[in-house]
């Protein structure tokens, strides 16, 4: 029996220890395990990044694996609280979302289509367009939902797919289990400094339910109400961003035999933040706003349904992934600082002075997908992957720039509707194999060719005033004028990887990558409109990367030290860019020339003596054009940094577990993050096409985090307390000067305050 036939299996501290995991988000859960036990089983990790069961340490991909309990015990539920705490990741925070990049591959929060791919046990999440909706944002799934994340940096389009070109992450849920009823119970408080003293709060809960011998349910559900700390100013609501996010999972496993199962699973979410966490920098305070009334304002709410089926034929696997999944989602912007309602709505209607753009915008996404794969090996020597893939996506996304009083929030009129959707389909075949020639050194191809289509149906209705022959607006008197366009793109690709690996011992690796990556082109819903004041092409390129890399791991002095380095160059050719159509207006995407990436990671992790655990990782990533900009409207020149990445970042943390008696074990944990300057988005050229006016970009400083907690285990109950960003840095994490999403440079997001909680969890 091959490897692809191995039950896959976990520890408790496998998964929180060894050479290539967030080195700083697993020490909380050592304290579920003997400290003996830790440095034995740290480097016997199973992953399935490469869509087979292999130990991570053996893995030709530099990955992350993240234990959902470490987060837990930090208080990390938010995808924006630990996806910033990953080498070579950058967060991007953009109207409650975290958008993210890895090792700089991005060109900002809302350009082109997504950089970064979402599986949820393999399903794939979220929409492949930037149409479709939140722009490749994050799933914000709850920690209690998750047995682990698995994070893959570089291009993984040749096992994934298309939009994982700067990487991968996979979240993997908790499986049912026949062996005996169980489950757990949980919950906990926080404060939030600037958060007016209100208490903030989560309850949790999960039971798995054998029926039989073969049969198995699981169930689960969170809720999570989490405090506000921006005040607003001008309507006088104090704590806007307040949270709330209920969710759970049902998930039914039938295993009649050690050669099949099926897994049947169902997840429903609701995130509601009633307003925005924008701070005005005009009011000399980092938890204060100035944004009109009704802006900020956001509802996310997501379904997922899949069928996993796995059957061993003996010689060869066999797996079927269903899914279907519903993603409804609105927010609220103030878009008053582009003028855009301003222009098209003038307060000639109204016997007012002033106007607010409260900006609604909707997206509502319903994705098929379905892969079939089949495994298995020829002799000893081969292992390999051949599979199918098909998604259908059936995307709607709505505009309304509502005309408003910004001081009520009463709204006068809506100038600007659209009503867009868009129909994504997507081919694909692939195929992986690992050729190995001696004992140590084995070589790894793999091949994806992928097809796309995409229909577009573009509706939109706008309100202008009627002037007289003098250019003046008359009083009370307006035009309606419809603009309909149906753009539709198709395209195509073949992405490739070559992985040579050495082992000189059982205990070291080297391995070499080759990977490209393809992200989709697609469509403009503005083409050819004649409400445009430049033309629009009606369809963007898709655009390509190849990731070349060297990379380590292993183990030194008995285990007692794990290293993980590795170094890389990427080529990015064709980027896909975001313009302004006009002064003030909407945007289009477009491509413009090439961009490279390059860098070095290193994880070390020691465990000097019993129960510590002492880790530190450091990134180095040098991500810039390779080429000026060729845009009618955006200005870079080669050498310009791309936006939202730092070039170091790094974390430290110091973990130790000490038995206190048989029956109570105490954790201890503190960490230190830091993230260095970033530049923000690439800024419009002046109308005559020169460079433009100062500022040019925005800079967002370096920042540094100290996080602490500590914990006891008390039988089936364990305790734990978490003190987030100890000294209170309010490190910026976006808006400013060209920010597509506010477009006001006063308006920055900031890191948490402050923030100090207790869990108290019980497992049975």
């Amino acid at each position: 029996m091959t490897i692809l036939n191995r039950k896959l299996t976990y520890t408790t501290t496998a998964l929180c220890s060894g050479t290539v995991l967030s080195l700083a988000l697993c020490g909380a859960a050592i304290a579920q395990e003997t400290p003996g036990n830790a440095a034995q089983n740290a480097n016997e990790i199973i992953v399935t990044a490469q869509k087979r069961e292999e130990r991570l340490k053996d893995v030709p991909v530099p990955i992350t694996a993240i234990r959902s309990d470490s987060l837990l015990a930090q208080n990390q539920t938010k995808a924006q609280d630990f996806f910033s705490t990953i080498p070579a990741v950058n967060l991007q925070f953009q109207n409650g979302r975290a958008q993210l990049a890895i090792r700089g591959i991005t060109t900002g929060p809302v350009t082109g289509n997504p950089t970064i791919g979402y599986t949820v046990d393999d399903v794939p999440y979220g929409s492949s367009t930037g149409q479709g909706g939140l722009f490749g944002s994050a799933p914000d799934l709850d920690p209690s939902e998750l047995a682990r994340i698995e994070v893959l940096r570089g291009p993984q389009g040749t096992l994934y797919g298309a939009s994982s070109i700067g990487g991968l992450l996979k979240y993997v849920t908790i499986d049912p289990s026949t062996d005996k009823i169980s489950g757990s119970v949980g919950g906990g408080v926080l404060l939030v400094k600037d958060g007016g003293g209100t208490l903030g709060y989560n309850l949790r809960g999960a039971i798995n339910l054998p029926v039989g011998e073969t049969f198995a349910v699981r169930a689960s559900m969170f809720h999570r109400d989490e405090p506000g700390f921006i005040d607003n100013a001008r309507t006088g609501r104090n704590d806007v961003n307040a949270s709330k996010v209920t969710g759970g999972r049902v998930s039914a496993l039938w295993k009649p035999s050690d050669s099949f199962s099926l897994k049947l699973g169902a997840m429903h979410q609701v995130r509601n933040i009633y307003g925005s966490s924008n701070a005005d920098i005009t009011t000399g305070s980092f938890s204060k706003q100035t944004d009109i009334a009704g802006a900020g304002r956001s509802r996310a709410e997501n379904q997922m349904f899949s069928a996993v089926m796995n059957a061993d034929l003996g010689t060869v696997n066999v797996a079927s992934i269903s899914a279907y999944s519903r993603s409804k989602n609105y927010d609220f912007i103030d878009f008053t600082n582009t003028g855009l309602t301003f222009f098209v709505f003038p307060p000639i209607f109204f016997p007012i002075t002033e106007f607010g753009d409260n900006f609604r915008q909707g997206y509502d996404v319903d994705k098929f997908s379905q892969e079939l794969r089949f495994s298995g090996g020829v002799g000893d020597n081969i292992d390999w992957i051949v599979g199918g893939f098909y998604t259908h996506e059936d995307a709607k996304y709505r505009v309304d720039a509502n005309a408003t009083n910004p001081n009520t929030g009463e709204i006068y009129g809506t100038p600007i509707q659209w009503r867009d959707s868009l129909k994504f389909d997507e081919w694909a075949a692939f195929g992986n194999a690992t050729v190995r020639l001696s004992d140590k050194f084995d070589v790894q191809f793999g091949g994806r060719y992928s097809e796309n289509t995409q229909n577009f149906k573009h509706r939109e209705r706008n309100i202008f005033p009627v002037f007289d022959n003098d250019g003046n607006p008359i009083l009370g008197q307006s035009q309606v004028i419809i603009a309909n366009t149906d753009p539709r793109a198709d395209g195509h690709s073949f992405t490739y990887q070559v992985s040579p690996r050495f082992k000189p011992s059982p205990d070291h690796m080297i391995y070499g990558r080759v990977a490209s990556g393809y992200r989709p082109g697609g469509t403009n819903a503005n083409c050819n409109s004649p409400l445009s004041a430049v033309p629009v092409p009606c369809q963007f390129k898709p655009d390509k990367i190849v990731n070349y890399e060297l990379g380590a791991k292993g183990d030194l002095l008995d285990r007692l030290l794990s290293y993980d380095v590795s170094a890389f160059l990427i080529d990015w050719k064709d980027i896909q860019i975001s313009q302004l159509v006009g002064e003030n207006g909407f945007t289009y995407n477009g491509n413009a020339g090439r961009a490279r990436s390059k860098g070095v990671e290193v994880s070390l992790e020691a465990r000097p003596v019993e129960g510590l655990n002492v880790k530190a990782w450091l990134a180095y990533i040098d991500a810039k054009l390779a080429e000026d900009i060729n845009s009618n409207a955006l200005f870079g020149l080669k050498g310009d940094a791309l936006p939202y990445n730092s070039k170091w970042s790094g974390r430290f943390s110091v973990d130790y577990v000490r038995p206190l008696s048989d029956s109570v074990t105490a954790s201890f944990g503190a960490s230190l993050t830091y993230v260095g300057n970033r530049r923000g988005e690439f800024v419009n050229k002046a109308p005559d096409g020169t460079a433009p006016d100062a500022p040019l970009r925005q800079v967002y400083p370096e920042y540094a985090a100290l996080d602490l907690n500590a914990g006891l285990d008390i039988n089936a109950f364990t305790v734990q307390v978490f003190l987030q960003n100890v000294t209170n840095k309010r490190g910026v994490i976006g808006g400013g000067f060209n920010n597509q999403t506010s477009f006001n440079p006063n308006w920055f997001n900031y890191t948490q305050p402050r923030t100090i909680g207790l869990n108290v969890s019980h497992k049975f």
